[in-house]
């Protein structure tokens, strides 16, 4: 299927790599204007550039609340409203839970869910005029927590639980947990090689998923299809096929769309 995004005014925060950029790259390719919004401004440029027609770059640090509502009031001046906001970063070290201090829990719940938090807070009002869509990358791993990941799977689980907060107190926003499953992306580049090897070797023999994983575009091409409906989606999740390629990807939805295997 093609999406068609073709007017849409979208901001996607974490938009400098990953499943993030391949978000923005993508929807601007369905005819969306795409802001671009994340730390590391000369990436986003790149991307923004890339994208072309409307597209443009915001810089932005989730973890410092007055940017989370400079940069979603800035993309809605330029844009002229918004009709979806993405809520992409997803960060998180590898650690046991014995040597996870507060300096690590501290930068993942900033970053992982008060910055998600303070980006909704900000895009209510817009999303209200335009009876638009908030998208949370959550996780896979929520309820059933990677040895080694376990402060990562808990902010993430407090994504999941604000979703659903979010669409009882504002039932005329369309807030979609999107559960990403293990995706190649730069997620893994700082985690130790050592201590690496003994997770991954722990999680196949104690069946955690760890054999196949997703490219960023196959995940933000589902995502994409998400942002082009009009459908009230609470949650869906990708995983991929662990016995076949990363380009057959098996899909799990709640009633609000079909079920089915996308191929």
């Amino acid at each position: 299927m093609v999406a068609d995004l073709t007017g849409k005014r979208i901001l996607v925060v974490g938009a400098s790599s990953g499943i993030g950029r391949a978000i923005g790259m993508l929807s601007a390719v369905a005819g969306a204007d795409v802001a671009f919004a994340a730390r590391r401004i000369e990436r986003l440029e790149q991307a923004a550039a890339e994208a072309g027609g409307n597209s443009f770059a915001l810089a932005c640090d989730v973890r410092r609340p007055e940017e989370c509502q400079r940069v979603t009031d800035q993309a809605a001046e330029v844009l002229g409203g918004l009709d979806a906001v993405v809520y992409a970063p997803g960060l998180s070290a590898l650690s046991r839970f014995e040597d996870a201090g507060e300096d690590l829990w501290r930068v993942l719940v900033e970053t992982n869910i008060i910055g998600a938090a303070m980006v909704a807070r900000a895009a209510l009002t817009h999303l209200c005029a335009s009876r638009g869509r908030l998208l949370l990358l959550g996780s896979s791993s929520v309820g059933h927590p990677y040895p080694g990941l376990v402060p990562y799977a808990t902010t993430k689980a407090a994504l999941h639980e604000m979703a659903r907060g979010l669409r009882g107190e504002y039932p005329w926003l369309r807030v979609t947990t999107f559960v990403v499953g293990p995706t190649a992306t730069e997620f893994a580049n700082d985690w130790d090689p050592v201590l690496a090897g003994d997770m991954f070797t722990r999680w196949e023999a104690e069946g955690y998923p760890a054999g196949a994983a997703a490219t960023p575009d196959e995940m933000a091409a589902q995502m994409v299809q998400v942002l082009a409906s009009e459908a009230n989606i609470p949650e869906i999740g990708v995983m991929p096929v662990v016995d076949a390629t990363s380009e057959t990807m098996e899909r799990w939805a709640l009633p609000t769309i079909d079920r089915g295997v996308s191929r």
